[in-house]
């Protein structure tokens, strides 16, 4: 199932899924519109608590974690 890692901006969110991808964790960076606004994320299919630990390694902040099923409600 897919996760939506949260992060401060599109360019963060880049920069993230560039980290992860070199990490061997398939990633995308994307644009959700949920209730309370726009975010920038990444989009995993792997453990979101692992990805965040790699970020946060790499000086990135995860915001929060959504995922699918939770966006679907």
């Amino acid at each position: 199932m897919n996760s939506f890692i949260i992060l401060r901006s599109q360019t963060a969110a880049m920069r993230a899924a560039s980290i992860l991808n070199r990490a061997s964790i398939p990633a995308q960076h994307t644009k959700l519109t949920l209730p309370s606004g726009c975010v920038f994320t990444v989009k995993i299919k792997t453990d979101p608590d692992e990805a965040c630990r790699i970020l946060q390694l790499s000086g990135i902040k995860c915001l929060g974690i959504k995922r699918e099923d939770e966006l679907l409600k």
